[in-house]
């Protein structure tokens, strides 16, 4: 299984809109890997996570058609995540000659309703034809294709069920675990029986443990490691990534691949990719 890292960055980006923190001036300054996007992947070039307002420019520096997509995963509607305005391009007065007839769009209710919410405020009363809602929820499999895909319960937010997304192909799991805290036990029972070859997680808040519910540091993905290994999810041989940055976890892409040199895991930057399975 391939992932390629779009974006991995949190809502702000770094550097953020409208500031100039020490981390923002740096990432200014140096460029190259500092920088970074909305979070978005892309697995196998088959199977799209999220869709921020960068899609856009993940798409063209990436060379990907993404009118070749026929699935995009959604892990919930923050912004960030979920910018809908951007998938009603994919009309005939739009775009011509498609890759794929038609995008299936899986999400959560709150992601569902936002997407209708657009359609229907700029009347777009036809876009069904070529684009496609499904409501999914925490513990859904979703067979598509050669992969099975099992939505997970992530702990961020207390208005809508965000996402985790279990992904399989043949002998090959992957989870790609951004916007939750330290996952509750629900999550642990949907993950029971599986064992990882690869794992992503969330680490808003730098190398720290979170004072935040909805978010993660590294300290807090230790635990989860920990967690994981014990319950036979992981073991030295899952590949561990840690991605979605804030410039408010005041690390740098240079710092934090010095202070993970000696760990398992491997810091995430735009257009990143790894391979993990067979």
């Amino acid at each position: 299984m391939k992932i390629k890292y779009l974006g991995t960055a949190a809502a702000e980006g770094i550097p953020a809109l409208f500031c100039n923190c020490p981390i923002c001036t740096y990432a200014r300054e140096h460029r190259k890997r500092e920088v970074r996007t909305r979070s978005q992947a892309l697995i196998d070039d088959k199977l799209l996570i999220d869709f921020p307002a960068d899609s856009y420019k993940h798409a063209l520096e990436n060379e990907i058609d993404l009118s070749a997509i026929s699935h995009l995963l959604i892990t919930h509607s923050h912004d960030d995540h979920f910018y809908p305005m951007d998938l009603f391009m994919r009309h005939p007065e739009y775009g011509k000659k498609w890759g794929a007839e038609q995008l299936h769009i899986y999400g959560n209710s709150a992601v569902i309703c936002l997407l209708k919410e657009m359609a229907e405020r700029f009347s777009v009363e036809d876009i069904w034809e070529y684009i496609v809602p499904h409501e999914i929820k925490p513990f859904d499999v979703l067979e598509i294709e050669n992969y099975r895909i099992t939505a997970l319960p992530a702990r961020h937010m207390q208005t809508e069920e965000a996402l985790l997304f279990l992904i399989e192909k043949e002998d090959t799991a992957f989870l790609y675990g951004n916007d939750t805290g330290i996952p509750g036990e629900e999550f642990w029972k949907g993950l029971k029986g599986t064992k990882l070859n690869g794992a992503s997680m969330d680490c808003t808040m730098g190398k720290e443990k979170s004072k935040y519910h909805g978010h993660m540091g590294f300290g807090d993905i230790l635990e989860v490691k920990e967690r994981m290994e014990k319950e036979g999810a992981a073991d030295q041989e899952t590949a561990w990534v840690v991605t979605h940055f804030s410039h408010n976890g005041g690390w740098t892409y240079e710092r934090m691949t010095e202070d993970l040199k000696d760990t398992v895991f491997q810091a995430a930057f735009d257009g990143m990719c790894i391979e993990i399975g067979k």
